[in-house]
């Protein structure tokens, strides 16, 4: 089931599958979406929660106590359940995931609320988790919105860059050049990044759709290949990691019994 809120600016959109985005539009302009419409030619998702786990684990096995657990699913499984709505205001919408944990994707009970707000020109989504469970559960977090590309009529993707606070990487550049074969190669990871934001930017107008990227460790860019009309800027709390010990991947998060770990995704619409 889909859920809409709005404020002055902006009408938000949210299935209970996956507490995932659906669609954002400025109430000024809205005919024109800005996020990825899910074509399943392309990629069918569009702004998938990245949890317990970021992208692949090794051979797609992993072992806790003796037990291999086998055939797991990239990004995490939050995605592909069904979360239950337990509040919505005007301009927000709560959904809950209670996990009982089970012997073949996540022995570990936990509970993960997921918060999508509407902030004048922002859009936050902030996800708590709690170990429910009686022993420490590993846990990773990643944001994965297909933001469109491009976002004006009449434009084309050549027109588009993704530019960064401060000229940190790619050879001390600020900014990316998009064409169709900018991710033919998979996606791009930026460690460690001092800028505070990226964003995907209009060149000459300036316009943008900006993702805060402070205080994460791990930043992303993707889209399928071709670049079909979106482009995803995705921060994570982790990444991938060789080994089956999931503690031991890069970034990961151990919550003892009872402990408590949440994060805020943060999207600027400047249109």
């Amino acid at each position: 089931m889909n859920y809409t809120v709005e404020n002055a600016l902006l009408r938000l959109t949210v299935s209970g599958h996956g507490a995932e985005l659906q669609d954002l539009r400025r109430k000024a302009d809205p005919d024109v979406p800005l996020l990825w419409d899910g074509k399943k030619e392309h990629w069918p998702r569009r702004a998938p929660i990245c949890f317990p786990w970021c992208g692949r684990i090794e051979d797609n096995w992993y072992e806790f106590e003796g037990k291999r657990y086998e055939n797991l699913p990239q990004h995490g499984f939050v995605r592909d359940v069904e979360h239950t709505l337990v509040e919505q205001t005007p301009d927000s919408l709560t959904f809950r995931l209670d996990w009982t944990g089970d012997d073949k994707l996540w022995p570990w009970a936990f509970t993960l609320e997921t918060r999508h707000a509407l902030r004048g020109n922002v859009l936050e989504t902030t996800c708590t988790a709690v170990n429910r469970s009686g022993s420490p559960m590993p846990v990773q977090l990643g944001f994965h919105v297909g933001l469109a590309c491009p976002f004006t009529p009449g434009k084309a993707l050549e027109d588009y860059c993704i530019r960064w606070e401060k000229p940190e990487a790619l050879g001390g550049a600020d900014f990316f050049t998009l064409d169709h074969h900018s991710f033919d190669h998979d996606s791009i990871c930026f460690p460690g990044l001092a800028s505070e934001w990226l964003q995907v930017e209009e060149k000459g107008t300036g316009k943008y759709l900006r993702v805060e990227t402070k205080d994460w460790p791990f930043v992303l860019i993707w889209s399928a290949l071709g670049v079909p009309d979106f482009v995803c800027i995705e921060p994570w709390t982790g990444f991938l990691g060789p080994g089956h010990d999931l503690s031991k991947r890069p970034g990961t998060a151990v919550l003892a019994p009872g402990e408590t770990f949440s994060r805020t995704h943060r999207l600027t619409v400047e249109l």
